[in-house]
């Protein structure tokens, strides 16, 4: 099992993990079937999108921003009641393919992420795009190194 670092650290700023929390590259794709309609109609297949992912021990689930998979084309399949900081409400869910390159992880089919407003910029300039909740960490080995500022991660 191949062990990943994820120093975070700025040179502007030094030590960033207590600020940006645990954070890891990710790419979000359109799911294989959508992808597949797409190249069987001619349609241009849209691009993937890149950003980071914050590993969220708090959340069951993973979630997306919604934007970003409205802005791949991408339609809601079912919804969910969900519980936040904010109170209950409703999620949409959506399928997607989602990419850690660094960890050489590639189109993994991620059938059910949740749909959410979380997109934001962290003090380093990394978006955030996806939360990585509890359904995927659980294949995961993860070591948050407070006192040296970085992550371990082993998939």
């Amino acid at each position: 099992m191949p062990v990943f670092n994820f120093f975070h650290w700025n040179k502007d700023i030094g030590e960033t993990l207590e600020s940006t929390g645990p954070l890891v590259p990710v790419t979000i794709g359109i799911p294989a079937a959508l992808e597949q309609f797409c190249a069987e109609k001619g349609i241009a297949i849209p691009a993937p999108i890149s950003g980071y992912a914050l590993i969220d021990t708090g959340a069951s689930a993973s979630a997306v921003d919604e934007d970003v998979v409205l802005a791949l084309g991408v339609q809601p399949i079912d919804s969910i009641p969900t519980n936040t900081p904010h109170g209950a409400g409703r999620s949409s869910i959506y399928p997607a393919k989602v990419t850690f390159p660094a960890l050489q992880i590639e189109d993994y089919a991620m059938n059910r992420l949740m749909g959410c407003k979380l997109k934001w910029t962290t003090v380093d300039g990394k978006e955030i795009i996806m939360l990585l909740g509890r359904d995927m960490l659980k294949f995961f080995l993860l070591v948050y190194n407070g006192k040296s500022s970085d992550i371990h991660l082993a998939f």
